[in-house]
């Protein structure tokens, strides 16, 4: 069953990114998730959550189904165009504090929270 993408819910909680590819399969992703493993406990010190956002295939929240309809909505509220690959990290506040449109290592992430922070 597909949920709502309800950011307001990680508000003061935990930060959200959002990677938007066009599939799973798509070799930009690939290499995101890898560099998201490989920085695994960035990603939980920083609080940092993370959605996948494709047109082909199943979205998700955390470990959440996400319907066709709010990937759509997502994109389109993002700016992220078909086809496209891209990053958007959200603060604890909601705000976006990064965008990118080429997968970007954790490290690389957990250094604009921390710069964020200070």
């Amino acid at each position: 069953m597909a949920v709502g993408l309800d950011l307001d819910q990680y508000q003061l909680k935990q930060r959200v990114l959002l990677v938007f590819a066009p599939s799973p399969e798509d070799a930009r992703y690939v290499n995101q998730h890898a560099y998201l493993d490989e920085g695994e406990d960035l990603l939980d010190e920083w609080k940092i959550v993370v959605f996948g956002i494709f047109e082909d295939g199943p979205s998700f929240a955390e470990e959440r189904a996400v319907s066709s309809e709010d990937s759509q909505r997502a994109r389109d509220d993002f700016g992220v165009e078909a086809e496209e690959f891209g990053l958007r990290l959200l603060d604890l506040d909601g705000t976006e504090i990064l965008r990118s449109d080429e997968p970007i290592p954790a490290e690389d992430l957990a250094d604009v929270v921390a710069d964020k922070a200070d």
